[in-house]
């Protein structure tokens, strides 16, 4: 950037150089209108510059006798109204003040070393603003790098996030198959625990009717014996016949 700028520079620098040599001033004009006996006239306005170093005198008329009335410095433009004579033109300043002052510190184009400074700083101002986007630019890189650092991190996030779920996916299947399972266990369980509890109460039912027939039988056998042993100690009955 800084290399365009001096380039830049120097072109214009020739370029003004060459129209400098070139041009013809307002004195020129006038030796043409000497010899063919012409008087002052109105110049077609045009805007001229001063020449470069110097701080050229604007005076209420044509003569270094009228009164001083500007002093406009090197590269100041100003509006040629009228040409007055071969060495006098009448000019309008930037800030619309009207006087005379002598062609010869006129030119047509902005003075090199105004066009040089102006370059300079517009070449000042191109540095900054490459600075600025240097830096601009490495801070956007460094976040740039920042950025994928994070975003290689939760990458490799995502990734073990990913086999951590496949894994949790497949005990989640394990577990819901031990899941129906315990399930059909507990049913099966339970259904078993039922059984047992009819199965006790009919063996507490068919022991009840056990021991009743023991009991039963028991007192039958004794029943019996007391009936015999009655019926044993009854003394017998003599036959009438004797």
């Amino acid at each position: 950037m800084r290399k365009y700028a001096v380039l830049c520079l120097v072109c214009f620098f020739h370029a003004i150089t060459s129209a400098y040599g070139e041009t013809t001033d307002v004195r020129d004009n006038m030796e043409g209108m000497s010899i063919l006996g012409e008087g002052p006239r109105e110049a077609a306005k045009e805007t001229r510059y001063v020449k470069e170093d110097l701080a050229v005198m604007v005076r209420t008329g044509p003569d270094p006798k009228h009164k001083i009335i500007a002093m406009p410095k090197s590269g100041t433009p100003v509006e040629v109204l009228e040409v007055l004579d071969d060495e006098w033109v009448r000019v309008r300043l930037p800030n619309e003040k009207e006087g005379c002052m002598l062609s010869r510190f006129l030119v047509s184009g902005p003075p090199s070393k105004a066009v040089i400074g102006r370059l300079q700083k517009e070449n000042r101002t191109l540095s900054l603003q490459t600075r600025s986007l240097a830096e601009e630019n490495a801070r956007l890189k460094k976040e740039r790098k920042e950025l994928g650092q994070a975003l290689s991190k939760q990458t490799k996030r995502a990734d073990s996030l990913g086999e951590s779920y496949e894994v949790l996916k497949s005990g989640s299947k394990e577990y819901l198959a031990l899941k129906a399972s315990y399930e059909k266990a507990s049913q099966e369980l339970a259904s078993k625990t039922k059984q047992e509890g009819e199965l006790k109460k009919e063996v507490e039912s068919l022991r009840n009717g056990q021991t009743l027939r023991w009991f039963i039988a028991g007192a039958s056998v004794i029943l019996v014996g007391f009936i015999i042993g009655y019926a044993s100690r009854r003394p017998k009955r003599r036959s009438s016949l004797l």
